[in-house]
C-alpha cells in the first residue's frame, strides 16, 4: 500500500492510527532516534504515554500548587521555521512563568478543524491542553519526575556488574507530557494525534531547516 500524499489522506491515516504509533513516529523524526529499531521506538512511546497518563492521575490527587507560574499571551512568535509552539515554559529566579502564542493556536486550531476535529480541539481546549502540556514540562524538569521517567523507560548505554548508567530517550518527554494533558484537560483525541498533524502540514510545505516534530519547548525565553 502506498503512503498517503495528500494531507486529507495523511489527516485520514492519523485518525485511525495509535497513540503508541504516532508517538513512535513522532520520536522516529527526531535525528537521535534515526535507524532506531521500530520496536524499540514503539515501546518507548508506549511507556512515556503510560507514564503520562499516570502523573496526570497522580496530579489530580494532590493539593494545588501554590507556586504555580505566571501565565502570559504573545500574539506572535510561536510559528517558527520547522516548528509550531503553542506555548514554552520559562524557567527563572525571578519566578517562573508560561507564555502561550494565540498565533500557534491559532495555527493548531485550523489544523485540527481541517482534519475534523474542530469538536475536540475549541480554541479554550487548544489553551488548556497547551498550559497542562507545560507543567508537565516543569514537573519532569523540576518536580524530580524526569528520573521517574528514566528509569521507566529503562533506556540502558552502559552496564558494568551490577551497574546500570541509563541514557535519555530525546522526545520522551514530549511524549509524556502529551499524554498527561489529554488526561488532565479531558481530552476524547490525544495531543499525539494533533501533534502529528501539525508535522504532515509542515512536511507537506517542502522540505525545512530541521526534522525536529512540533513542541512545546521548556527552557529560557527570550
Amino acid at each position: 500500500m502506498s503512503a498517503p500524499t495528500t494531507l486529507a489522506e495523511q489527516y485520514a491515516r492519523i485518525t485511525r492510527a495509535r497513540d503508541e504509533d504516532l508517538a513512535a513516529d513522532l520520536l522516529a523524526l527526531t535525528p537521535t532516534h534515526e535507524g532506531r529499531d521500530r520496536d524499540r521506538l514503539r515501546a518507548w512511546a508506549a511507556a512515556a504515554l503510560r507514564f503520562g497518563e499516570r502523573m496526570a492521575d497522580e496530579d489530580a490527587g494532590e493539593p494545588g500548587d501554590t507556586a504555580a507560574p505566571e501565565v502570559s499571551e504573545r500574539a506572535t512568535g510561536g510559528l517558527r521555521p520547522g516548528e509550531v509552539l503553542l506555548a514554552e515554559f520559562v524557567h527563572r529566579s525571578a519566578g517562573d512563568r508560561v507564555v502561550v502564542y494565540t498565533d500557534a493556536l491559532d495555527y493548531a486550531r485550523r489544523v485540527a478543524r481541517a482534519a475534523g476535529w474542530g469538536r475536540d480541539y475549541t480554541r479554550a481546549a487548544l489553551r488548556e491542553t497547551a498550559l497542562s502540556h507545560e507543567h508537565a514540562h516543569r514537573m519532569l524538569l523540576h518536580g524530580g519526575r524526569g528520573r521517574s521517567l528514566l528509569r521507566e523507560l529503562d533506556h540502558v548505554v552502559l552496564s558494568l556488574g551490577p551497574l546500570r548508567l541509563r541514557g535519555h530517550v530525546v522526545g520522551a518527554d514530549e511524549i509524556a507530557a502529551h499524554a498527561y494533558a489529554r488526561r488532565r484537560a479531558g481530552l476524547r483525541r490525544s495531543p499525539v494525534a494533533l501533534t502529528a498533524a501539525i508535522a504532515a502540514t509542515l512536511a507537506h510545505r517542502g522540505p525545512e531547516p530541521d526534522r525536529t516534530p512540533p513542541r512545546t519547548s521548556p527552557g529560557e525565553c527570550p
